[in-house]
């Protein structure tokens, strides 16, 4: 029998492999150095093989996997190969389009970058679930003699506590408060290396985080729902209070700008305060998007598991088993919602007001 031919898998592979002989030439990014502002800087494209390189291998094993799943019983929806391709497309575009050598120059630029790396790119990633089709996607002897080894290894069964939800949300707050710190915020911006491992280390825990968020798999196998709306919550309420801070505050914090050169005509505060605005409003809604799509899935998985139990002899006896779930569901939602206004309201206030004393 005749498959036929998905495009949106063949079409992206096939765009990766006419790119890959021209990217690998490219300097690799940590020679690149801080520009001196050109008269057009929205037209430098600092790419560089060691970032595309591995975004397009990474397009190729999703391709040749998913390409595999076809002959599966279940095949993989399209939304979710856009997804994973917008995932990578988004990277592409926090670390190798003008947007890269701008934020160095520019904080509400910087803060858009590393909600595109941090955010944007591993909730697309991980929503589409591309775990089994980047496995497929590699040599049969590369599955059965180097992966299947190293994922049975204790060391890193050992790793797997980073997948806990607790821990993968802390590491998801954390990392961005870390970074955040004036003195480690301006040691990345004037050393590029530090630079490299910010990049990685936000790529890093936002993949964990959403993994972790959006995996299809349910209780026991992947966190329950109280743990996934408790990741939602913190998640949420750790960038509502730090970008309240910043779009609060009345000094400026980063002062490694003034060394490289501040590009825009706005105050250091403003363009702080516009980082958090950007890190608060935007980042927030992304992480609230992640947390309906999560409730969806969950939804569906009840329904399935509904379809599965015992024959519903009425309408009546249907809603009694629905009743009891939907209001727990209803309550958490409502309580996340109630919280993350009230705390903002709070933070908001606790500003006005300590601004205002402060200049009486």
């Amino acid at each position: 029998m005749t498959r036929r031919v998905d495009w949106t898998v063949l079409g992206p592979a096939a765009l990766v492999a006419a790119l890959m002989p021209a990217l690998a030439m490219i300097e690799p990014l940590l020679l690149y150095v801080h520009l001196v502002a050109p008269d057009n800087p929205w037209t430098e494209w600092p790419v560089s093989a060691d970032i595309t390189l591995p975004l397009l291998a990474l397009a190729i094993l999703y391709s040749a996997g998913a390409w595999e799943g076809t002959r599966a019983p279940q095949r993989f929806a399209a939304w979710r190969h856009l997804a994973f391709f917008g995932g990578l497309a988004t990277i592409f575009l926090a670390l190798q389009s003008p947007i890269e050598p701008v934020s160095d120059h520019v904080v509400v630029v910087h803060e858009i970058e590393h909600m595109l790396l941090g955010i944007v790119a591993p909730a697309l990633i991980m929503a589409a679930a591309p775990q089994a089709a980047l496995l497929r996607g590699l040599p049969e002897w590369t599955r059965r003699h180097i992966v299947a080894p190293f994922f049975a290894s204790r060391p890193l069964r050992l790793l797997g506590i980073f997948r806990q939800p607790v821990v993968a949300t802390v590491l998801f707050v954390g990392t961005t408060y870390f970074w955040m710190i004036p003195r480690f915020y301006d040691l990345a911006l004037l050393d590029e290396p530090v630079h490299y491992i910010w990049h990685l280390t936000l790529l890093l825990s936002g993949l964990l985080f959403f993994w972790c968020l959006l995996d299809p798999r349910p209780y026991p196998y992947g966190a329950s729902l109280g743990a996934r709306l408790f990741m939602l919550w913190l998640g949420s309420m750790g960038h509502v209070l730090l970008g309240a801070f910043l779009s609060f505050k009345t000094v400026a914090l980063y002062h490694a700008y003034d060394e490289l050169g501040r590009w825009w005509a706005v105050s250091p505060v403003t363009d702080e305060q516009l980082g958090g605005l950007t890190m608060w409003v935007p980042g927030c809604t992304m992480i609230a998007f992640a947390g309906l799509l999560m409730i969806f899935r969950r939804l569906r998985q009840e329904e399935k598991s509904a379809a599965r139990a015992a024959p519903i002899t009425d309408a009546a006896e249907f809603l009694a088993r629905r009743r009891a779930a939907n209001r727990a569901l209803a309550l958490g939602l409502l309580a996340f919602a109630g919280s993350g206004l009230l705390i903002a309201l709070v933070t908001a206030l606790a500003y006005h007001y300590s601004a205002a004393f402060s200049a009486s």
